[in-house]
């Protein structure tokens, strides 16, 4: 509530009316009493809108960027009031109180005929009768408003607090801490749970300018006046940045329970993209800022108690968030058998509290797993998982002959490198054995950030140079030197002036027709041109690091000789070639032992991590005799753990699972099994592009109706085969390609089932577009 009684505002009002030009004796009417006090001011046939800014609330440069920006928008053509300056040209004016107080005053031109479009307490109630027609219009007024904020930006002085994550669900929430709303612990904790993923989701999709703007932040049916069928926009008290949804969200939040909230939200998005598109990776998380929304007002009313509309959010409001932040966060799924699921909202609370929310969950009811076997995980519930995804288990869950080897291992001695071992030998020995020469000298580590860490060092080292080439869609770990050359994650660290990023063709993504042998000029002149630019700038070429797989990338078909050409290459320019084998390697492409070998090139260092020890930390550096006898001469590097006997225990027995049980040709055979399967549900499904991969890594490429990339379908084709046990996840640039990449001891029964599943998943996607259009 506002400081002021309205005698006191009334007194503020009247003083401030000459600073505008204004006469004292026009006439003043009372509007509002809330945040602001608001009046109606007459003179002669001008009427005016005059807003006394809540005591202390914002800045000077706040409210005037307020003001720059509404009359930026009108210069635009959007519609909103008109600001009106002061007499001396300021966009507000400064005018003290009875106690010397000095209140923020601003004033604007009165919307003539506007009203109110709704009511935000019947929304709610389900008691407006607005026409969907109305939501299509609402929908054209916001896009054309963010069309016209991106042409803007921020005016000169911009100043105004961000709805970005730490201001919707930070510490210091804007409206804040809904928290407090709670009337038990119960309610307390979902709420909490639900605020922390929703900082985690807002997290992963970035604030890239497709995303992220200057909004309007309470795009209300209050906020949106009507003066016959124009719209006009007001209340801009809250603006600054933050993402475009956001607004659209607060619009939808108000109808989440109206009856017809499905056809309202069908034509506020459809309005919307008659002006703007909005990215499918965008809409994804549009339920998450309809919550995120409902949370902001819970916030609000903790902060203004006994105020009407505080109780009004208490009693009518908050029940129904904490049943949206349940279904949010997965605390209460009904099972087919019509159990419950207890325990996930604390678990989800505590995991938060101790290694933070923002560490990533999978799915959009995170799974609690707490035993596997071969290829199946078993849930919280007893209920059984078909793992298609998880390579760290290489050969199997909890595979007998890895932990028993551990277990005997740490039974009996587990010295590091520094002492003379025979198990870390034979191991060394064994792990080379697989290799092609002059591959045949390995540096052992915890994981595959480490060695792709310490195979960059190594670059360096032997080229006196810095260069490094990456992908332009790529990860390879999270040390600082990884960060600063990561181009398929969000990273805070700035991209590495030494790094230069390529584009990995994809043959698929140029239609049946596709020129093989003219993209493979650009794609090599593209190689040719990042060389060039390093050695220009006096980096030169240290090194290329790539996955042979390209997975990350989302497992591209790259025409023939590609891969030749860019190690040719680059080895011409003096630099060193290191093939990421965290993902391809130990045989996971098949009837080859390692990635580089399937796609025939030769790289002078090869980096390994999760899969070596089938989820005992243990990763290594594999390069030739000549390279470590540079660097090790030059530079000490042990490693205490990845060193140990135990490791080595580990490590064997995969390759002892791996040798014994023929997983590497019988990889090979059921990949090109799953490649005819997946061939033909592209010939028969029209949103399956083309299936990719080899092995049992493989994919299958979405798009939508006009052939473009559809993550949106990725991630609901996902989520089916999670409803059917089956655990797959997505990739590539714009995550529309289906990740396969099960353990190694998968059956063909198996694959079968997942195989199935898709089918089925697609099907019925088929014909829910059908049943929409």
């Amino acid at each position: 509530m506002s400081q002021l009684s309205r005698e006191e505002a009334l007194t503020i009002a009247r003083n401030a009316l000459p600073m505008f030009g204004i006469a004292g004796d026009a006439v003043i009417d009372f509007v509002k009493h809330r945040e602001n006090v608001v009046f109606r001011v007459s003179e002669g046939p001008i009427d005016y809108a005059l807003r006394i800014h809540r005591l202390g609330h914002r800045t000077d440069d706040e409210v005037a960027t307020e003001g720059a920006f509404m009359t930026a928008l009108g210069a635009e053509g959007f519609p909103v009031s008109e600001v009106v300056r002061t007499v001396a040209g300021a966009l507000f004016a400064s005018v003290p109180d009875s106690r010397g107080r000095t209140h923020h005053v601003d004033v604007q031109r009165w919307v003539a005929g506007g009203e109110p479009l709704g009511d935000a307490g019947a929304a709610w109630l389900g008691e407006d009768t607005l026409e969907a027609e109305v939501f299509a219009r609402l929908g054209e007024l916001c896009a054309t408003f963010h069309l016209a904020s991106r042409r803007i930006g921020k005016v000169s002085g911009y100043s105004r607090p961000a709805w970005d994550a730490e201001g919707l669900a930070g510490a210091t929430a804007l409206w804040g801490d809904p928290r407090r709303l709670a009337t038990t612990d119960d309610e307390r904790g979902v709420i909490d749970a639900a605020v922390r993923r929703i900082g985690q989701r807002l997290d992963q999709l970035g604030t890239a300018p497709e995303f992220y703007g200057v909004i309007h932040a309470d795009f209300t049916p209050e906020n949106v006046l009507t003066a016959g069928r124009q719209h006009v926009l007001i209340d801009f008290d809250d603006f600054g940045e933050g993402w475009w949804l956001f607004d659209l969200a607060t619009i939808l939040f108000w109808y989440h329970r109206h009856p017809r909230t499905v056809e309202y939200r069908q034509a506020l998005l459809a309005g919307y993209r008659k002006h703007a598109d909005i990215p499918e990776r965008a809409l994804e998380d549009l339920d998450t800022f309809i919550l995120a929304r409902g949370l902001t007002y819970l916030g609000w009313a903790a902060d203004r108690p006994g105020d009407e509309t505080s109780v009004f959010l208490q009693s009518e409001v908050l029940p129904v968030i904490v049943d949206l932040c349940r279904e949010y966060i997965g605390a209460e799924r009904q099972l087919p058998e019509g159990q419950h699921t207890p325990g996930e909202a604390s678990l989800l609370a505590r995991r938060a509290a101790t290694i933070g929310s923002y560490s990533p969950l999978f799915y959009d009811r995170p799974l609690h797993f707490v035993s596997g076997d071969g290829v199946w995980l078993v849930d919280s519930e007893g209920n059984r998982y078909l793992d298609a995804y998880n390579n760290v288990p290489q050969v199997g869950h909890a595979n007998p002959r890895v932990a028993d080897a551990v277990c005997r291992q740490l039974n009996t001695l587990n010295v590091h490198t520094r002492y003379l071992s025979e198990p870390i030998v034979a191991y060394a020995e064994q792990l080379l054995g697989t290799f092609d020469a002059p591959l045949d000298r390995v540096y052992f580590t915890n994981s595959g950030s480490e060695s792709n860490e310490l195979a960059i060092r190594i670059a360096r080292h032997m080229t006196g140079r810095s260069g490094v080439i990456v992908t332009d869609h790529s990860y390879h770990g999270n040390t600082i030197a990884l960060a600063a050359l990561t181009t398929g994650l969000t990273v805070s660290e700035p991209f590495g002036d030494h790094v230069r990023p390529i584009h990995v063709p994809d043959l698929d993504g140029e239609g049946e027709h596709a020129d093989s042998g003219a993209m493979l000029e650009r794609a090599l002149a593209a190689i040719d041109e990042a060389i060039a630019s390093l050695v220009e700038s006096g980096h030169g070429v240290a090194a290329l690091l790539i996955e042979p797989a390209f997975s990350t990338e989302g497992l591209p078909r790259v025409p023939e000789g590609y891969l030749e050409g860019v190690v040719e290459r680059i080895q011409a320019a003096g630099g060193l070639v290191i093939a990421d084998e965290v993902q391809t390697g130990l045989g996971r492409l098949g009837d080859v032992w390692w990635g580089h070998q399937a796609t025939g090139i030769e790289p002078d260092l090869v980096t390994l991590g999760k899969p070596l020890g089938n989820g005992y930390p243990l990763g290594g550096v594999v390069t030739t005799a000549a390279i470590l006898e540079s660097f090790s001469s030059a530079n000490m590097y042990f490693n205490t753990f990845a060193g140990t006997a135990t490791a080595a225990a580990a490590g064997q027995a995969v390759l002892n699972e791996i040798t014994g049980h023929g997983l590497i040709a019988r990889c090979g055979d059921l990949g090109r099994h799953v490649a005819r399967r997946l061939e033909d549900l592209v010939a028969s499904h029209p949103r399956a592009a083309s299936a990719k991969g080899r092995g049992l890594f493989f994919g299958l490429e979405l798009v939508d109706d006009a052939g473009r990339p559809d993550s949106g379908l990725a991630k609901r084709i996902v989520e089916a085969l999670v409803q059917e046990k089956i655990l797959i996840s997505r990739i590539g640039p714009n995550d529309n390609i289906l990740k396969i990449r099960p353990p190694l001891v998968i059956g063909r029964d198996e694959l079968e089932r997942v195989i199935d599943a898709l089918d089925v998943a697609l099907g019925a996607e088929t014909r829910a577009e059908a049943i929409r259009a």
